[in-house]
């Protein structure tokens, strides 16, 4: 991973939650509105690209969209904003409405839940799709509804569970690349108490880009998924559920490299050797990623007549090792990052829910979670003529948690619904951290002594929320929503200074007002939503030197920003579905190293705007035609908006023909139609990036039985 050269942390002591008048009146302005108009459910936002048969509130067509990883739904999805990094999840960015997570070492902006089972990091994350009943992402903070605290929002998948029937399904794709893409599904009943769901997949292609100095493509891919439950339901109001998961991903290097015509921090030297070409590099090290993940658990789901109770307990093993990186990308071994980590996650939520068709609906739930981090970094460098450091660094970071969340939603009235609810949670992170360096071996060389680092923090957080919706007709509502979340402190594990080793909370108040229609027939739907946020002491990234990379914590970073979807059946056949998406998410009080204000400065890794169109035509005789294409507005990749690390705006078009029968289907696909160059992401101090997936052709056949 790139970053592994340039790992640190800082921190800047938070002060108390300010707000301003123009926050204080957009709040009452939003709750005023709500107590004369509403929707359904507010802590359901419209995601209107659902199923094409209807529209399905809050969720996202997975399938419909083509979409297999987190990053392919940027465009498609308002307010959702995706950095890949290239590394099977490790050091990926995800961000809703301005609120996002550091590369490596704090909390979650966008929490993730999967069959009620809770990921700790973002490098944890699941970075391909399995079969999906419904994805939702659950937009604002969401501490008073769910065991995890997803502050910018949450991400909450469903997997298919057990049919009636004994049913299966397989998918074959072979495309540009040697692109292979295997899939099987399996459910059914094992007898009157006992049922199964099992899914798999496999997936592999060739590199992308050439290494010139080896001679070969070394950014291979490799990644296989297994997924299993047992379902046992002696009586109608009792089911247990045992679930595993398992994901292996054997990827070779990390697709970066070198910006052409930009200079490094390496020197004219190195740079005159690197390839200046998006998918060429010249590195003398291939690089690979190896990463495992595995989650374990238990399902109890009783009802008890007045409430449903559920307890679902959960262990999730995440095993990086190792993921090597040539950090000069140039044939002269000048430079190089290599790390091995792995994170555990005990987590148990007791959860108690009142049936949906009751006019006052409650949550309430206790949830656990302890996390454990440890890890070891190489990193080798030069450090000045004829001298070089050889740096390891050892570390453990825990995080450990316990929250009482609870929500009430009550109907005044057949029009009018009030909600209130609150996330009560406290957190204790503590670090032990270890470093050496056994650069230039010389007689006369004495390395540097770095002390043990050894700290602890917790903290106790409060996050309310207040919403109202009123429909103002059976097609129409309007809603308003009011909440204020917090992202805990924590600790970095590559500072050797260590007051730059821990960093402070993040504390953000989030308002929102909407629109919503749906007629009777489901043949058009839309909603139209806007919301101002105001997020203090906001955590990011910054490098400091040539081996530390810092979280530092932002004064203050306001955000604004419009939201839409539509989703239109004109005629028999057609659908279309269409987004779009605005935000103007900048610092309002922050500096630089040097103490340059940068206030007006766009956040880096958030676009500016995102805007997605898809069409789909099916015919009487069972072809299909589709199209879809993804716009991702201008994005900075560092605070300071250098132009030189700007992605602008670019657009990726997909397209595919094809034939479906009652139980097997034909598709010919195309993806990147037309070749769109740009980066997913960019380095500032390596002059590098990571170009996005070039074009690709290919067929799935597919198989029901």
């Amino acid at each position: 991973m790139i970053y592994q050269a340039f790992l640190v942390d800082g921190f800047m002591k938070s002060d108390s939650l300010l707000i301003d008048m123009k926050q204080i009146g957009f709040c009452l302005s939003a709750l005023m509105l709500g107590s004369v108009v509403s929707a359904q459910d507010v802590l359901k936002p419209l995601v209107v690209v659902g199923q094409r048969d209807s529209v399905a509130e809050g969720n996202v067509d997975v399938d419909g969209l083509e979409a297999e990883r987190l990053s392919d739904l940027l465009g498609y999805v308002p307010g959702f904003a995706s950095v890949a990094a290239d590394s099977a999840g490790y050091g990926d960015i995800l961000a809703v409405r301005g609120s996002a997570n550091t590369l490596f070492f704090g909390g979650a902006g966008v929490a993730m839940v999967v069959d009620d089972v809770p990921y700790g990091d973002v490098f944890g994350y699941s970075t391909e799709f399995f079969d999906l009943d419904s994805f939702t992402l659950h937009r604002g903070p969401q501490g008073s509804r769910f065991a995890r605290n997803g502050v910018g929002g949450l991400i909450e998948m469903r997997t298919m569970g057990p049919t009636e029937e004994c049913e299966g399904a397989f998918s074959a794709e072979y495309g540009s690349y040697n692109l292979l893409h295997l899939r099987f599904r399996s459910s059914g009943p094992i007898d009157d108490k006992w049922s199964y769901a099992f899914q798999s997949y496999y997936k592999e292609r060739d590199g992308y880009v050439d290494n010139l100095t080896l001679g070969k493509e070394t950014d291979t891919r490799e990644q296989l998924g297994l997924l299993g439950s047992l379902y046992y339901s002696p009586s109608a109001d009792f089911q247990m559920r045992f679930r595993a998961m398992y994901e292996r991903t054997r990827d070779g290097s990390q697709r970066l490299t070198a910006l052409p015509g930009v200079a490094s921090a390496f020197g004219p030297i190195i740079d005159s050797t690197r390839a200046q070409d998006p998918f060429e590099v010249t590195s003398d090290l291939a690089g690979r990623t190896e990463i495992d993940r595995l989650q374990l658990s238990l399902h109890l789901d009783q009802d008890l007549g007045w409430a449903n109770f559920k307890s679902i307990t959960a262990f999730s093993s995440w095993e990086l090792g190792p993921n090597t990186v040539d950090l000069d990308l140039s044939p002269i071994p000048a430079s190089r990052s290599s790390i091995d980590q792995e994170q555990d996650l005990w987590s148990q939520e007791f959860r108690l829910q009142s049936s949906e068709e009751d006019s006052l609906r409650w949550t309430a739930g206790l949830a656990y979670l302890w996390k454990d981090n440890e890890g070891v970094a190489n990193r080798f460098f030069g450090t000045g003529q004829f001298t070089f450091a050889d740096q390891f660094t050892s570390f453990e970071i825990e995080e450990e948690s316990v929250a009482l969340f609870g929500n009430v939603q009550f109907d005044a009235s057949d029009s009018l619904t009030f909600e209130v609810g609150g996330r009560l949670e406290y957190v204790d992170n503590s670090i032990v951290r270890n470093k050496l360096d056994l650069g230039n071996s010389s007689p006369m060389f004495f390395p540097p002594v770095y002390p043990t680092l050894r700290g602890e923090s917790d903290g106790w957080y409060f996050s309310p929320s207040l919403g109202a919706n009123y429909a103002l007709s059976a097609e129409t509502s309007v809603f308003a929503r009011t909440s204020v979340a917090f992202k805990p402190q924590g600790f970095t594990a590559f500072s050797d200074n260590p007051n730059t080793a821990e960093f402070d909370e993040e504390q953000s108040w989030e308002t929102e007002v909407g629109v919503r229609f749906l007629n009777p027939e489901n043949t058009v739907g839309a909603e139209l939503r806007g919301y101002y946020k105001q997020i203090d002491d906001y955590q990011f990234n910054r490098s400091a030197g040539i081996t530390d990379f810092i979280i530092i914590n932002a004064d203050r970073v306001e955000a604004l920003g419009v939201e839409g979807e539509l989703f239109w059946k004109p005629v028999d056949g057609l659908t279309v579905q269409a987004t779009a998406g605005w935000n103007q998410i900048e610092f309002d009080d922050h500096t630089d190293a040097g103490g340059n204000s940068l206030n007006g400065n766009d956040v880096p890794f958030l676009p500016e705007f995102t805007a997605g169109l898809a069409l789909r035509y099916d015919f009487q005789s069972g072809f299909f035609v589709q199209t879809g294409v993804r716009a991702v507005g201008a994005t900075f990749y560092e605070e300071t908006n250098d132009d030189t690390f700007r992605q602008g705006s670019y657009q990726v078009w997909d397209a595919q023909i094809g034939y479906q029968a009652e139980s097997w289907n034909a598709v010919v696909f195309a993806r990147n139609l037309f070749d769109e160059d740009y980066y997913a992401f960019l380095n500032n101090q390596i002059a590098a990036g990571v170009p996005g997936d070039p074009q690709v052709f290919g067929v799935r056949v597919g198989l029901e039985f």
